[in-house]
């Protein structure tokens, strides 16, 4: 099997036995497939059922998250349906970084569903710390500065222009006006928001 099979091998098992809860019987499965897995020790067999060890729970979950992870990205960004966001992410889900992961998840404000409405597993690395000490820039008052956080919107096309503008995680503005548009610095540029994106873009602000 290549790379890919197997994590497709494992993103199923996973589904199957940590949210569907169900019982794996050997049989369900092609023989020399399993003993693969079992050989790198990704799953164990017992009894005629197959069950994921530790190490396949945590990379099945892992993949899990990634795949979700790159359907939301996918149905976001670049509004695929159905179908093409399945393929899609199919693809990015194999290359995704821990890093460009963590970077996506906090641009799309940390979802916790898919387009299906499924459950992003949470990653080794989550926390919701940085979100806490977040506020929305409509709070944000003359003269402050900070870093931003993460977005939080619905809309596919707010998000495309605020990142379009340059606003994604880690840069770093200070407000100059919050009348009649929202009026902050990026670097050497002065850019405008309306209250209505002013408060879907969150900032940690500088203590």
């Amino acid at each position: 099997m290549e790379k890919s099979e197997i994590e497709h091998y494992l993103r199923d098992i996973w589904v199957r036995e940590f949210e569907k809860e169900e019982k794996l019987v050997i049989d369900e499965f092609n023989k020399d497939d399993i003993e693969l897995l079992a050989k790198k020790e990704y799953v164990k067999i017992e009894d005629g059922f197959v069950n994921l060890t530790e190490i396949g729970e945590r990379l099945g979950r892992s993949l899990v998250r990634k795949h979700r992870i790159a359907e939301k990205v996918v149905a976001d960004l670049f509004l695929a349906d159905m179908e093409e966001m399945e393929e899609l992410a199919d693809q990015i889900e194999h290359v995704m970084s821990e890093e460009v992961e963590d970077n996506i998840c906090r641009i799309l404000g940390n979802p916790e569903n898919c387009p299906h409405n499924n459950p992003i597993p949470k990653g080794d690395s989550d926390n919701d710390l940085g979100n806490e000490y977040s506020v929305p820039l409509v709070s944000c008052h003359s003269g402050e500065s900070g870093e931003v956080s993460h977005i939080k919107t619905e809309d596919a096309r707010k998000l495309r222009k605020i990142m379009n503008l340059g606003l994604i995680p880690g840069s770093r503005i200070c407000l100059i006006q919050k009348f009649p548009n929202y009026v902050f610095q990026l670097g050497n540029t002065q850019l405008a928001v309306d209250k209505e994106l002013a408060n879907e873009i969150f900032i940690k602000l500088d203590e």
